[in-house]
């Protein structure tokens, strides 16, 4: 019997869950132990393997409730005929964001949504997706995306092989757009000498090429830092702004000026892959697809209610014509390219990742 940890820590809204007895896992660790030494084989009938999900989202964010959820529904529906079953945790019990390939690593859990955003130092080519310019319809983004990711594909053999982690879906969230508080902002250079929060990765590069100064912040220390005008505003997703209750706060926003997407990715330490059966691995993959194109369906739903709360708290859309969108799409250009050159100088082949995402992503979206 194998017990497997899913575990992260993005909700701010966890639900109650039942802590499974770490001496299980002891347990079945000896079980397997003994398996192994008298020669013993695993049957459908035997004692299953005991799936133990924490949901990175809570069942009301987009993610959770589009593609978390149904992963959650599909194995606990599918799982028992090959030996799996799912015991449900609470976001954030087993870990933070920024841990998660850490935990992944050292055992802690078996199975773990991340953020490439948060570990560009250990992850740099899986934000290939999230420059700016590149994706405009976020369900074509992951579905260009995750072939890269998957075992043979060229950022798996690259970065996620050597994280011992096989990513099994993922979900993009499109629209990061620039919001603040004192003044509408219509053209990159006035936003020179602002200080404006960031999520990181990308995101610290594209505050930089727009003149203005990064501040990390967490999602839950925005609102304060913006009320107290210790940020002057915040790249953020639409989608996440009436969660926050930043539509208080934030009075402008520029639209059309669609700055870069966010990657989640969720996976399986590469060890426990290998340990599944091959009817396992199909029900988890199947549960993973079903997972993957619920999630890009509730983003785009969200996408739409979100903009128009937004609207109704009389935040400000600035309007941006076409030729002042050519001096945004002008400042941000240089992105990819030192995005590139900094990556190729420590012997990754960002160029041909780029190259293969575009061709890709051109694909998707015919």
């Amino acid at each position: 019997m194998t017990l497997i940890h899913l575990g992260t820590g993005f909700s701010q809204n966890p639900e109650r869950f039942t802590l499974i007895p770490r001496w299980k896992t002891a347990v079945a660790g000896v079980a397997m132990t003994l398996a192994a030494s008298c020669g013993c084989a695993s049957h459908p009938d035997s004692a299953p393997v005991s799936i133990t999900f924490s949901d990175g989202f809570s069942s009301t964010h987009p993610i959770g409730k589009g593609g978390a959820q149904p992963f959650r529904e599909y194995l606990e529906e599918h799982g028992p005929g090959v030996g799996l079953d799912v015991e449900y945790f609470a976001a954030g019990q087993l870990g933070k964001p920024k841990d998660a390939l850490h935990l992944l690593r050292a055992g802690a859990v078996d199975i773990s949504p991340f953020i490439p955003a948060y570990l560009s130092n250990d992850i740099p080519l899986s934000s290939v997706g999230e420059l700016p310019g590149l994706v405009e319809d976020p369900c074509a983004g992951v579905e260009a995306l995750m072939p890269m990711m998957k075992p043979g594909g060229s950022i798996y053999e690259e970065e996620m092989k050597e994280q011992g982690v096989v990513p099994l879906w993922g979900v993009m969230i499109p629209n990061y757009k620039v919001f603040t508080t004192n003044k509408p902002i219509t053209r990159p250079s006035e936003l020179e000498g602002s200080l404006i929060r960031t999520p990181g990765g990308v995101g610290d590069r594209v505050v930089r090429e727009l003149g203005a100064s990064g501040v990390i912040l967490s999602n839950s220390d925005l609102y304060e830092a913006v009320a107290r005008g210790t940020v002057d505003g915040a790249i953020f997703p639409e989608m996440s702004v009436k969660s926050y209750s930043l539509q208080e706060v934030l009075k402008y926003v520029a639209d059309d000026a669609n700055l870069y997407t966010t990657t989640v990715l969720y996976a399986v330490s590469a060890d426990q892959w290998q340990s599944f059966t091959e009817e396992q691995k199909a029900v988890l993959d199947k549960a993973s697809e079903v997972a993957q194109e619920g999630a890009c369906r509730s983003l785009l739903e969200a996408q739409e209610s979100a903009r128009a709360a937004i609207l109704d708290a009389d935040v400000e859309f600035v309007h941006i014509d076409e030729s002042t969108k050519q001096e945004w799409n002008s400042a941000l250009t240089p992105i990819r390219d030192n995005w590139i050159s900094d990556l190729e100088s420590v012997g990754l082949p960002a160029s041909s990742v780029l190259s293969e995402f575009e061709d890709r992503l051109a694909k998707e979206n015919r």
